[in-house]
């Protein structure tokens, strides 16, 4: 009803629990906090199991700003490439 009177689309509360979780990780936001906020009592499995594919692109995003740190973006030559090149 509360949907429906604000013109939302129906959400589950387990979606907006999806939701959270999936947005926390992006922020970079631990599995510990995750499971904490989400209140996965049980074990922190739970949590890196259900959002696995969520923290898969996360991690993906991590290596690529290491290589951007490291200077080793894939637009460059690689070590003493563009970035990497020394006068």
């Amino acid at each position: 009803m509360l949907c429906r009177d604000a013109k939302a689309p129906r959400a589950r509360v387990h979606d907006l629990r999806h939701t959270c979780a999936s947005l926390l990780l992006a922020q970079g936001a631990g599995a510990r906090t995750i499971m904490e906020t989400l209140d996965h009592n049980s074990t922190i499995t739970m949590t890196l199991d259900t959002y696995a594919p969520v923290m898969d692109t996360t991690l993906k995003a991590a290596a690529e700003r290491m290589d951007h740190a490291l200077g080793l973006d894939e637009d460059d030559d690689g070590p003493g490439g563009a970035m990497g090149a020394t006068a």
